[in-house]
């Protein structure tokens, strides 16, 4: 069990910290899940413990924010331990676009029932599994099955999500003005220009949570923020204009609920790609204000595609963010690749 609650900013714990500690333990004893509960400082090191973790166990649960959960995930990318994700962060998009509850006791509940899915299938499997020590897990085709030994199908299912690869091409690096070249990944979104500039501003607002941090970071950016020239290549298919922003999404929400790509699927191996044009400073309102309401739809000033790789080229460096993180403050050129079903995660059997 990864914990890192989005507002612990280090390693003291703060008096809240330590009760929702106590809640979790409660909650995860209550239903039935043996655990130890790893506390990082900070993001890297909650990716450094999941790597350490999943060669040890067959889940590896994230309690925290959208950053938490892609910090855990790389550590997770391309093994066959399952992601269990409860989502305490402010804007919970990722747990959101999986259709995992928000609130944590249900979360809880659909982490043990994903954990007793798991335990029947690899016993009926002939692996053994035990509860003191989470080891010599083997990934089943069953995985994706209800659990029939109790009787009832289970209300939890394993299945594997896809990754982006987002690699700076042109980047400046903002302390030592050298350029540089930088890769991370992430299961969710990833936004250049406006987006970028929005979750810089949003990160900021500590006062506010959820999708009003995200809208305070929209009313900062309104009117102050310039478009910019872009080259934008998708599949081998060229756009230019001018662009406010460019989304890459894996996942429908972003902001704390604002389904910026609404059809996107994080299994289907695809991007659902948002090419929001320039329409000038008093004209992005009405149009922001239509996709945070009903999310991005094609249209004279919008473009959507799916695509397996994209590559965008600005005319000025701007901000970039991945899953909600700043990734950088100075990109003029980046790339991104879909890499199908490289996590495995617990999430609800019903839609």
């Amino acid at each position: 069990m990864i914990f890192r609650p989005a507002f612990a900013a280090d390693a003291a714990p703060l008096p809240a910290e330590n009760r929702l500690v106590v809640r979790l333990e409660t909650l995860l004893n209550r239903n039935g899940v043996p655990h130890e509960i790893w506390r990082p400082a900070t993001l890297g090191e909650a990716g450094d413990m999941a790597r350490k973790a999943s060669g040890a166990s067959p889940i590896v649960a994230a309690a925290g924010g959208d950053g938490t959960i892609n910090a855990v995930s790389g550590g997770l990318l391309g093994t066959e331990c399952r992601l269990g994700i409860l989502p305490i962060g402010s804007g919970n998009d990722i747990a959101r676009g999986l259709r995992i509850p928000r609130k944590l006791p249900a979360a809880v509940a659909l982490l043990a029932d994903g954990y007793r899915l798991l335990k029947s299938d690899m016993e009926s499997s002939g692996n053994e599994f035990t509860d003191a020590e989470f080891t010599d897990a083997e990934s089943t085709d069953a995985e994706s099955t209800g659990n029939e030994s109790s009787g009832k199908k289970s209300a939890a299912l394993i299945r594997k999500i896809d990754a982006g690869v987002f690699t700076s091409v042109n980047e400046t690096d903002a302390a030592s003005g050298r350029s540089r070249q930088y890769e991370c990944h992430f299961i969710n979104t990833l936004g250049f220009g406006f987006d970028g500039r929005v979750a810089w501003n949003a990160s900021r607002l500590r006062f506010l949570r959820g999708k009003w941090k995200y809208l305070g970071g929209v009313l900062q950016s309104l009117l102050f923020y310039r478009a910019t020239d872009m080259t934008i290549t998708a599949d081998g298919e060229t756009y230019s204009g001018r662009y406010l922003m460019t989304t890459v999404a894996n996942g429908p929400f972003e902001g704390g609920g604002i389904p910026v790509a609404p059809r996107a699927d994080p299994g289907d191996g695809l991007f659902d790609l948002v090419m929001i044009h320039d329409t000038g400073v008093f004209a992005r309102i009405p149009l922001l204000l239509r996709v945070l309401l009903f999310g991005a739809s094609d249209s004279t000033d919008i473009r959507l595609r799916q695509c397996h790789t994209v590559r965008v080229t600005s005319s000025r460096p701007v901000m970039a963010h991945a899953d909600g993180e700043v990734i950088s403050r100075n990109l003029t050129e980046f790339s991104a690749t879909i890499r199908p079903a490289q996590l495995a995660v617990i999430g609800p059997a019903t839609p």
